[in-house]
């Protein structure tokens, strides 16, 4: 636990304040610490729950089925990223681009996406590649 709550420490976790409690009702009342975990549990879940109606109702999400192959761009991209999966995501994106004017991909994948990111730029109807890292103020990955 001491382990646990030194990483959340340094972390800045936003769940700090609970693991010290649960820090301390673990060395002095184990019992007290198992209920509190199992009341955060089902309050987590709980929140789980709720998030996934609010996607479910697709007031904050809407699913986009890519119907077009768009297999000359797939050839371009499949010679230069040899990840299948990686290939889908830019024409996904790419297609949903030609609908909303301006969209930015932002990614995690640096080794496949954001390193090809002007021959993406120069093949979709995409506005910007961006690494995920640098919008959480981690900048590039290596």
């Amino acid at each position: 636990m001491e382990t646990l709550l030194t990483e959340a420490e340094a972390r800045g976790w936003k769940t700090v304040p609970l693991l010290r409690n649960v820090a301390g009702l673990c060395r002095e009342q184990p019992a007290a610490a198992l209920k509190t975990l199992l009341a955060v549990k089902e309050q987590y879940e709980a929140l789980c729950r709720w998030r996934c109606s609010v996607l479910e109702g697709r007031k904050a999400l809407a699913l986009h089925t890519r119907t077009e192959p768009y297999r000359e761009i797939w050839n371009r991209f499949s010679a230069v990223i040899d990840d299948y999966d990686d290939c889908e995501v830019i024409l996904d994106a790419h297609d949903v681009a030609a609908a909303i004017d301006g969209m930015v991909l932002y990614t995690g994948d640096h080794r496949h996406i954001v390193a090809n990111r002007e021959l993406i730029l120069s093949e979709t109807r995409l506005c910007d590649v961006r690494y995920l890292g640098d919008r959480m103020g981690r900048g590039s990955a290596a």
